[in-house]
């Protein structure tokens, strides 16, 4: 992220489960991947599991000052546009003390929804995740979604200067049938894994 410095990340194996770990203090920074070719409006879910071991202490989505995550998915809908207005964003949230349900638009940007999925504090073991961006998108903004043009993480404890310990051991796209769209062993998207 701009202006700040990057949370360090590496691949873990730990008792039989491979990870991507995710930890910074003060920190924000993303990892994304295009998803070539987009995903089109239909039937699916972005499905992930996590874990937090430490979330940035008093952060709070609901303020712009404590507004700090120990992990976000997101997902852009197209077109990317390297100039110009950024796509519009949907950050999944592990949140610390706002109420289950928690939405929003974005505090400086009405192209960014975030939605609450989960208490980081609830998080310290394995959860798993199901949402549908698409509903979610409608919910935001209305109209018919343009299609899912990228997926990504970020965590971010740049404005609370917390320290924060994320995992997250699989990022999938899955359809009605169970078909992975997104991972790392093969199908579309980089460092999505599975």
């Amino acid at each position: 992220v701009r202006g700040a410095r990057a949370p360090s990340s590496r691949v873990v194996d730990s008792a039989g489960v491979r990870f991507l770990r995710v930890e910074g203090v003060g920190a924000a920074g993303w990892l994304v991947s295009a998803v070539d070719p987009p995903i089109a409006v239909g039937r699916g879910a972005l499905v992930w599991r996590w874990r937090v071991s430490q979330a940035p202490t008093g952060a709070d989505l609901r303020s712009p000052e404590t507004d700090d995550a120990a992990i976000r998915v997101f997902v852009a809908f197209g077109p990317l546009r390297a100039l110009g207005r950024p796509p519009r964003t949907i950050f999944y949230s592990l949140g610390t003390s706002e109420p289950d349900g928690y939405a929003r638009m974005g505090h400086g940007s009405q192209d960014v929804y975030v939605i609450r999925t989960g208490s980081a504090r609830a998080a310290e073991r394995w959860i798993e995740v199901r949402v549908d961006p698409f509903a979610d998108y409608r919910r935001a903004w209305g109209g018919v979604p343009p299609p899912i043009a990228a997926v990504g993480l970020l965590q971010d404890t740049e404005q609370t200067r917390g320290r924060a310990v994320a995992d997250i051991a699989s990022l999938t796209w899955t359809t009605s049938d169970a078909t992975d769209l997104l991972s790392a062993t093969g199908g579309r998207g980089g460092f999505l894994f599975n």
